[in-house]
């Protein structure tokens, strides 16, 4: 199982103990037991490489504070590029957590999962991931437009994209 040692957190694998409440949480109070069902299975398989996901807790202080993913994917991104995502409970958001979580994770994959370029991409309004990711030593690399429908948005909402790479990390 894979464990990292951040300066704020800890990412590891979830605890059967934490299934349900992390379960119902990211599938919202009208999921039915099939997609409760669903997200517990995926979080029986934190901590370790899926085919396309490495998926891990974020524990601050001992406590459970949300969950982050290295997403890779033959058909969507080259080989060597992996794609960073973060859910930080709402509660526990503003707290610093976020860019210690990207520089671990990153770190992580660039140097010893082999990894040439780690990116994330965010709504342009989320200004906290952009900053967590600036933080983090992400650089800014554009803007994608009309890139992704979001909650609450009828039009595709402009995305940044972040990265950092092996040759970021050696300098």
């Amino acid at each position: 199982m894979i464990r990292l040692q951040g300066d704020r957190v800890v990412l590891r694998a979830f605890r059967e103990d934490e299934f349900d409440a992390v379960a119902a949480r990211e599938a919202g109070p009208g999921a039915g037991e099939e997609t409760r069902q669903r997200l517990r299975e995926r979080l029986w398989r934190s901590g370790q490489w899926t085919e396309h996901e490495l998926r891990l807790a974020v524990e601050a202080d001992g406590i459970l504070v949300g969950d982050c993913q290295a997403r890779v994917s033959d058909w969507a991104l080259p080989r060597g590029v992996s794609e960073l995502g973060i859910g930080l409970f709402e509660e526990e958001t503003g707290k610093g957590y976020g860019p210690d979580v990207l520089r671990t994770l990153g770190r992580f994959l660039l140097e010893e999962e082999g990894y040439h370029r780690v990116q994330l991409a965010t709504d342009v309004a989320n200004v906290a991931m952009r900053r967590a990711a600036e933080k983090a030593g992400f650089s800014l690399e554009g803007v994608l437009r009309g890139f992704m429908s979001a909650p609450f948005h009828d039009q595709p909402t402009d995305y940044a994209m972040y990265a950092r790479t092996r040759a970021d990390e050696e300098a």
